[in-house]
């Protein structure tokens, strides 16, 4: 079982839960495949397969699982971001929700990390954090982008 990092994207992956639901064979089967390769985020218990060592007479419905390109799990999202998962919440009221691409897919939440770079117009090698703007220090000092009037996006 590999171990993904909080902002590797989901791109080579399809859900595992997904996949076994739809191919109609336990979630577990996986890890009696002889080169099956699966991956997670750290502290999570949510499992992904890598596409292309998914056996041959699967690949089908492989495709047809959800896309998670540039998708990473809500919560490695929140990790890596320093974000509270309560933002991640549609009747929260939050204005970061509307302004991430979220979707869900078998009762699991995914946050569109790349879309998010790129609506930012930051390069994919920042680290990036989300903070109240009044806990940023100054401008040269610190890099920051202006999500709404009190949160801020630091990168460096």
């Amino acid at each position: 079982m590999g171990i993904l990092t909080h902002n590797e994207w989901l791109d080579e992956y399809v859900l595992n839960k997904e996949f076994s639901l739809k191919a109609g064979i336990s979630s577990n089967a996986y890890r009696y495949w002889k080169k099956g390769i699966a991956a997670k985020f750290d502290d999570a218990r949510v499992v992904f397969l890598k596409k292309e060592s998914i056996l041959p007479k699967y690949k089908a419905i492989a495709d047809e699982c959800t896309n998670l390109s540039g998708m990473v799990q809500s919560q490695a999202f929140c990790k890596y971001t320093g974000l509270a998962p309560s933002h991640l919440t549609q009747t929260n009221n939050s204005c970061i929700y509307h302004m991430l691409h979220i979707i869900d897919v078998c009762d699991i939440k995914f946050v569109n990390l790349k879309k998010f770079y790129d609506d930012l117009q930051l390069d994919y090698h920042y680290q990036i954090y989300i903070e109240k703007c009044k806990f940023f220090g100054p401008s040269p000092l610190e890099k920051k982008i202006h999500l709404t009037n009190g949160i801020c996006v630091g990168y460096y």
